[in-house]
């Protein structure tokens, strides 16, 4: 038996006086609304209306459990519009985990303008390199790798592709042999990242074809902020997302090398548990960053 539903049902037909009357308003049949005010009165083991072929009226046990029946759905009802309410709201705090380089170079101007217009929003932000379940960890949104594995519970959709491109300090470049040709970088320090099931080779498609290096690395890190700053600190060459590396290239605290291979290009999606029942905010939140993608998608490709 659904309690709360006879609840409401047995309050119904108080009201309005009729079975019939509460079953319209329900839009239930009569037999339905009379079996659930018979099952409430066969769990309770006390009848609670007085039926005549006129009218009907409150027994003693019925007046009273009318009065408690109300004061429950008036709680129920409360609790749902306060659940309801915070969930369509353009306020509360945002829990996303993003990985550190897009945290620290990307996302702190996504959520300024998203401010602008959401001022009630509050962002709590975890960055992590690492495979966050966004669910076990209680976080709403996550932008990560698209090539890392997701689980069936996760809806993932495309945010930004990113081109990688080779760097090194003019100071590197300066101090070590040239590099004009990929197979070359095996006599360099190169800066690697940490990946599970990765040999130390890189493979480059450039005007020979397709090429995969042997490398010697100085650094293995599971950061990208870290092999962003130790090539700048002149460590050795490094793949770098070109968003990343743009600024320096630009500035020449860092110099594109073998700028005639291209790399393989790193997809970044957004990440949340769900499609349905998204809170307001969560839902703007992705819409905004999906939006924003779209349109810098040429200036950090």
């Amino acid at each position: 038996m659904d309690r709360l539903q006879s609840m409401r049902v047995f309050a119904k037909v108080v009201e309005l006086g009729s079975f019939a009357r509460a079953a319209q308003q329900l839009e239930m049949s009569n037999a339905v609304v009379t079996r659930y005010v018979a099952d409430l009165e066969s769990h309770l083991g006390t009848r609670l209306l007085n039926r005549t072929t006129r009218s009907l009226s409150l027994t003693d046990a019925g007046e009273t459990y009318l009065q408690r029946c109300q004061q429950i759905l008036e709680d129920v009802e409360e609790a749902e519009g306060v659940v309801t309410a915070r969930s369509q709201s353009l306020s509360g705090t945002l829990r996303l985990v993003t990985p550190v380089m897009f945290g620290l170079h990307l996302l702190p101007s996504l959520m300024a303008r998203f401010q602008q217009q959401y001022p009630e929003v509050v962002f709590d932000v975890l960055l992590s390199d690492r495979n966050v379940d966004i669910v076990e960890e209680g976080r709403d949104v996550a932008v990560m790798l698209s090539d890392l594995g997701l689980g069936s519970h996760l809806v993932a959709r495309p945010l930004i592709s990113a081109e990688i491109v080779l760097c090194a300090s003019p100071e590197y470049v300066r101090m070590h042999p040239p590099l004009r040709h990929a197979h070359e970088l095996t006599n360099h320090r190169c800066i690697a990242m940490r990946l599970p099931n990765v040999e130390h080779e890189w493979t480059l498609l450039g005007p020979e074809g397709e090429v995969t290096v042997p490398i010697r690395p100085g650094l293995l890190c599971s950061n990208a902020e870290l092999a962003h700053q130790a090539a700048l600190a002149n460590m050795g060459v490094a793949m770098l997302s070109s968003y990343l590396a743009k600024q320096n290239i630009e500035s020449g605290s860092l110099v594109h090398v073998l700028p005639q291979y291209q790399l393989p290009r790193r997809d970044v999606s957004v990440v949340y548990p769900s499609r349905k029942f998204l809170p307001t905010k969560v839902r703007a939140f992705i819409d905004f960053l999906l939006e924003e993608g779209v349109r810098n998608r040429e200036q950090i490709s």
